[in-house]
């Protein structure tokens, strides 16, 4: 009886240092990916952005649609405009296609693409990791505190979708196919290379509280967590808790960086899971907690999750150009005569 314990003593502690090493190295070898992805992409749209200050005659660089990806609220105009009028407007096609993609992965597979794609997510993680090296520990929000802030991203939601799910067709056209729309992406570069004092300081703020505090603008402020959030919850795949096989040591709990009970539950449906596989790879008892389908027998590994992540995003885009439905309509001279008018165009 004793050696048999030791076993699966022995058993459980090789398949825990397994999965740690899966759901950590692996998700953060993706995560460092769509970083140096995003460093390149706007390291090539800053070259296009220069491009547009030339002479008339002069050469424009080539623009990456990828960039659209930052435009969250353009493209949810476009898919409601495309919802309306069943026409997927060329003005913003990229950013179309890869928000209806993770919208349509966290309908089905949860919202992993906060903790495996999004360069924010990815920085906010970062920062609250350097903040416990330096501490010693992440700071947590009293209860009734962290229920008003959490709060906040839901009430920034609410308010994008109230106006622009309202918005008459008329409205919705005029601003996609509008000047402002048409160089959304040049005003945003220009943001940050042109940063006020006000925004940076904003910023600097930011990144301290992420630092005290884990997901700091992730859990209390960002509306596109917040909308992905919702989606996953009509999500088949979730982490389920098999509670005969529990121990009851509650590292699953504690482990998690969204602070949901993860030991007290069966099955996660909280909007907060963003599907980091940080409570499956802490476990300790082989099959005590999975990323599942209902009834738990189909289970969803982390290194199946990160190829789905992956090729969901890379074969997008590919698709996207196959159908010509990736590059924007709009022409080069188009946006170097707008640049040239760059604060003359302001919001409709």
């Amino acid at each position: 009886m004793f050696d048999e314990k030791k076993d699966n003593r022995q058993l459980s502690t090789d398949e825990r240092q397994g999965l740690k090493e899966h759901s950590n190295r692996l998700r953060s070898v993706i995560q460092t990916g769509f970083v140096v992805f995003s460093i390149l992409l706007c390291l090539q749209f800053r070259s296009f952005v220069f491009s547009l200050t030339g002479p008339v005659d002069a050469p424009i660089k080539a623009r990456p649609p990828a960039v659209e990806a930052y435009l969250p609220i353009s493209s949810l105009m476009s898919l409601t405009y495309l919802v309306k009028t069943g026409v997927a407007n060329r003005v913003r096609p990229a950013g179309l296609v890869i928000f209806t993609v993770t919208l349509v992965l966290a309908l089905l597979i949860r919202r992993g693409f906060c903790s495996w794609v999004c360069p924010i997510g990815t920085a906010a993680e970062w920062a609250h990791k350097t903040g416990k090296k330096l501490l010693g520990r992440n700071l947590s929000m009293p209860r009734w505190l962290d229920v008003i802030l959490r709060s906040l991203k839901y009430g920034l939601l609410g308010f994008f979708l109230y106006y622009i799910l309202l918005m008459p067709i008329a409205a919705l056209r005029e601003f996609i196919y509008g000047p402002y729309n048409r160089v959304a992406d040049v005003k945003m570069y220009l943001f940050f290379s042109n940063i006020s004092v006000t925004a940076l300081i904003v910023i600097v703020v930011l990144g301290l509280l992420s630092m005290l505090f884990k997901n700091f603008f992730c859990r209390y402020l960002c509306p596109y967590g917040a909308m992905l959030g919702l989606f996953s919850v009509l999500s088949p795949v979730a982490v389920r808790r098999d509670a005969d096989k529990c121990v009851g040591c509650g590292k699953c709990g504690r482990v998690c960086p969204n602070q949901i009970p993860v030991d007290k539950k069966k099955i996660v449906r909280s909007v907060e899971c963003a599907a980091c596989f940080s409570c499956v790879g802490v476990c300790r008892v082989p099959g005590a907690i999975g990323m599942s389908l209902p009834g738990g027998k189909v289970r969803v590994s982390v290194v199946a999750y990160g190829v789905i992540m992956v090729a969901a995003f890379f074969f997008a885009g590919q698709v996207g150009r196959t159908l010509d439905y990736w590059q924007s309509e709009t022409p080069a001279q188009t946006y170097k005569f707008l640049y040239n008018r760059i604060t003359e165009t302001r919001h409709p």
